[in-house]
């Protein structure tokens, strides 16, 4: 394969509709963002980015920063039917659980926020080195950044940790709330952003999903419904705006 080829080469998203949203699905060792308030889907997304992989025949790892594996294994085989649990077995999926309270990154009085943040990298770059994923998937990158109240080093340390994902080869999803200004930062950096979010029609809460950018591609740039359901997530053509 050419290098050209190599560039421009896309990957699936496993979330039927947004490929078309975003011209042909993500592009291959690229970071992408997906931002959005707690409980608009964020982690579905993710899951449902690594299981497309593994249907693929990828191996994929998920990191996971604040939240217990054991939970999140639960929640996507009750909502989905996803088995993690033999997914994890058969070697198609690794997980990296920071469940050490020295590696949550939260903030410490013994241990510098930005030192924890350095130990945070070295471990990543190590179990990606070794397992050499296809796929990655970070939830969540707030659980990370929250305790830096500089600007300047957060964006230095955002950098740092987009360099490893790139450096990689695999193609990524990070997630990050909407707080503090973190997203901001977190969303400039990437390769892409996909917002997604809760929008209320008429009595009824609606899911809704729009692509902020795609570097060097086009996309429809439109907020359309995000749709969740026992087989997962799909978008729907349409807005989730109505006249009142």
């Amino acid at each position: 394969m050419s290098d050209r080829e190599q560039l421009i080469k896309r990957v699936e998203s496993g979330i039927p509709g947004l490929d078309e949203m975003l011209k042909g699905g993500f592009f291959e060792n690229t970071v992408n963002v997906v931002s959005g308030p707690s409980g608009a889907g964020k982690t579905i997304f993710g899951f449902q980015f690594l299981y497309e992989g593994i249907k693929n025949g990828q191996k994929t790892m998920c990191i996971l920063t604040s939240e217990d594996a054991r939970f999140i294994k639960k929640e996507m085989y009750t909502s989905f039917g996803w088995d993690l649990w033999e997914l994890e077995k058969q070697g198609k999926i690794i997980f990296v659980d920071i469940a050490d309270p020295t590696l949550r990154l939260q903030k410490s009085v013994e241990v510098a926020p930005t030192e924890l943040i350095k130990s945070f990298k070295k471990l990543i770059e190590s179990k990606i080195e070794s397992e050499k994923p296809a796929r990655i998937f970070i939830d969540s990158s707030e659980a990370l950044f929250l305790a830096i109240d500089s600007p300047y080093k957060l964006r230095s340390l955002v950098d740092d940790l987009f360099g490893v994902l790139h450096g990689s080869g695999a193609t990524s999803i990070i997630t990050v709330a909407n707080m503090y200004g973190i997203d901001s930062i977190v969303e400039y950096g990437a390769d892409s952003v996909i917002r997604i979010g809760r929008v209320m029609s008429g009595n009824t809460m609606q899911r809704s999903i729009q692509v902020l950018k795609l570097r060097g591609s086009g996309t429809i740039n439109e907020i359309r419904v995000l749709n969740v359901s026992d087989a997962g997530m799909k978008v729907l053509a349409q807005s989730p705006y109505t006249d009142r």
